[in-house]
């Protein structure tokens, strides 16, 4: 394999491109760089994939995702595409709403009948294939139908037999029907072709379908709530949208509704638009058991200035999306190394500590981004779209929220973490305000992505997930390795138990620490692994970063292997109550992958580990980094949950 540049070579790299958008915005591009160049260089903060793969090259498309529309006709399906064609070679990924495709089984002017959203899907899926084999890494793609579409069963357990391996699907679903699902009563579905207004409704528009049009089925929605998960429960999909709380928080109803997101759901978006990510390593803030507020506001703002001039570094595969993108100029600021931070502190991801550091933490990074927006608005000009907005009004994207009481019970947190609250600085919610309606740059400022590659790159843990394991046997080409939790590294050095027999027990446990007697009660505690912690702390941790962020989070409920449908159905339900934007499960060894195994060399491994290797996280799927034509890395990993389409 040949290296083409080094880690700090591509980071010289992304930061000068990046940073030339400055020459036309006023700024000073070699500052910029530098400033770039340290937050990137340090492991603080990393943007999205494509922007390190593509700055500088000749298709310098730097945006993660897209949201492509497809309407009921031919040639708008292979506009669609196309459009993604061009996406996946780029290395970003595509969301999709289905619902406008006419019903299976409808008749065609040509005689013929529909064969429906399904079967057009697993089109995309073989062009996503086709582009993946020659493209820099695996092509990503949302699927969503909405819950009024007549083929809404169809789609719900279009996963179970195998295929569409390259989308995520998800239904969009309204409150009307989870009222109807928990009331057990009949819901109405619909055929496109015959009904067009069902294509983006809320749940206020319902009544209206209902009196002008004929449902071409009528089904019970509790057990279309029941089919659902039973699917989630078997293979992962179908996750929900929440369609009505989506559109609650859309900063620019004027330019319409929003029906699906980016593949990982962390970004609904407008057709044509696309999400430009960056994240900021939480576990880099952790000073002398505290948090350093100071520097935390300092990249914060250099990063949403980062993602600023990304939309206008970038490359943009049609005069379509360009445009939508430049409209409303969305960016999304979110954060990894949470667990990571965690641990440093000591406080357990499954307690109401955690909740309430992670509400006060997010709510400082919504602030400093919002406002650091509303500056660069006063340099540069609040976004076109901005006088039809929400901003305009005054309104955060964020507003109204789910009280924090519904979430978590402060009087349950430690006496670190208050202290540690108490020592942010005091935020001013009323000037920010004041000086949005004024004009802000940014139609959205934050997201929780799952940080698949960057995390890897920054050495931090994936986004706001607990740890997946403690321990994992890595293997290359030339050799295979044990790579063991830092913290819990620490404590078995410091307690005399880096040994193989402990590591091995670790591995059969599952690759946990919990339930381990010789290992220690606070440990235990503050080492919890994903499949840990009961799925109620991973909806309220989801819920408590979903109340700040402007966007979406994406998180994935990680469920024990004997956990049943009815536990994926109440998941559904939580997230609902505590107004998720969507929500994702995967149980445990659902897609039959021995995740852990315990290999025969485990006694040489630990006592002559590699001089050197590549750590990557825990996926199943193959992955290659390349710039230009020229291979660099490749890596295999073991699927461990998580969004199944964000890999290297």
């Amino acid at each position: 394999e040949v290296v083409v540049e080094s880690p700090n070579e591509m980071l010289e790299r992304v930061a000068s491109f990046v940073a030339g958008a400055e020459l036309g915005l006023g700024g000073s591009a070699d500052e910029a760089k530098q400033e770039f160049y340290e937050l990137m260089s340090t492991g603080r903060f990393m943007p999205n994939s494509p922007t390190l793969m593509n700055s500088g090259t000749k298709y310098h498309q730097l945006a993660a995702c897209f949201v492509i529309p497809v309407d009921d006709d031919l040639d708008s399906i292979f506009n669609a595409l196309n459009s993604a064609a061009w996406v996946f070679k780029t290395g970003a990924g595509a969301g999709f709403d289905f619902t406008p495709l006419r019903a299976r089984g409808t008749r065609l002017s040509s005689g013929g009948v529909a064969s429906g959203p399904v079967s057009f899907m697993r089109l995309f899926d073989q062009v996503a294939d086709v582009i993946k084999e020659g493209g820099r890494r695996r092509a990503a793609m949302m699927g969503v139908l909405h819950d009024v579409h007549a083929d809404l069963l169809s789609f719900i357990e279009s996963k179970l037999g195998g295929g569409l391996e390259n989308f995520n699907i998800s239904v969009g679903v309204h409150d009307a029907f989870i009222m109807a699902a928990l009331e057990g009563r009949e819901w109405n579905l619909y055929d496109p072709h015959e009904c067009p207004q069902l294509v983006g409704l809320l749940s206020s528009d319902l009544p209206d379908l209902w009196r002008k049009c004929v449902p071409k089925v009528t089904v019970n929605a509790a057990e279309v709530l029941d089919r659902a998960a039973k699917a989630a429960w078997e293979v992962g999909d179908p996750g929900l949208v929440f369609i009505d709380t989506i559109n609650e928080h859309n900063p620019t109803p004027r330019l319409g509704r929003i029906r699906t997101t980016n593949p990982c759901g962390e970004t609904p978006l407008l057709s044509w638009e696309a999400c430009n990510l960056g994240s900021i390593n939480l576990s880099k803030y952790v000073v002398n058991g505290g948090i350093d507020w100071d520097l935390l506001e300092h990249d914060v703002r250099v990063a949403v200035r980062f993602l600023d001039d990304v939309i206008e570094a970038s490359w943009y595969p049609r005069p379509e999306i360009e445009k939508a993108v430049k409209r409303t100029r969305k960016i999304g600021l979110g954060v990894m190394g949470w667990a990571d931070m965690l641990a440093r502190l000591r406080i357990p991801y499954d307690s109401d500590s955690a909740l309430l550091l992670a509400d006060r933490l997010m709510e400082f990074i919504a602030y400093v981004a919002r406002d650091e927006s509303n500056r660069l608005a006063s340099e540069r000009g609040p976004y076109p779209e901005f006088p039809g907005s929400i901003h305009r009004e005054g309104r955060f994207n964020f507003e109204p929220q789910v009280s924090s009481s519904q979430i978590y019970d402060e009087s349950k947190a430690s006496e670190n973490v208050l202290r540690i609250v108490e020592s942010r600085p005091r935020l001013d919610w009323d000037r920010v305000r004041s000086e949005m309606r004024e004009g802000t740059r940014n139609a959205t400022v934050t997201t929780i992505a799952p940080t698949g590659s960057i995390s890897i790159i920054a050495n931090a843990s994936s986004s706001i997930e607990p740890f997946y394991s403690l321990i994992y046997v890595r293997q290359s080409s030339l050799f295979s390795w044990i790579e063991v939790n830092r913290f819990l590294k620490e404590w078995l050095i410091e307690t005399n138990n880096l040994r193989p027999e402990r590591i091995k027990e670790i591995i059969v446990h599952g690759g946990s620490v919990r339930g381990l007697d010789w290992v220690d009660k606070e440990v235990q505690d503050i080492l919890g692994t994903a499949l840990d912690i009961d799925w109620r702390w991973h909806v309220r941790m989801q819920a408590v970063f979903q109340r700040w962020v402007d966007n979406a989070v994406s998180k994935t409920v990680n469920l024990r292997h004997e956990a049943t449908p009815e536990d994926v159905k109440n998941v559904f339900l939580e997230a609902w109550r505590l107004k998720c934007k969507g929500i994702t499960v995967f149980r445990d060894r659902s897609k039959g992958v021995q995740v852990m195994q315990v290999p025969a060399d485990l006694d040489q491994l630990i006592r002559e580990p590699p001089a050197m290797g590549i750590k990557v996280k825990a996926k199943m799927v193959p992955g290659v980094i390349s710039a230009g034509n020229t291979r660099v890395v490749t890596v295999s990993e073991e699927y461990a949950g998580g969004c199944p389409t964000c890999d290297l």
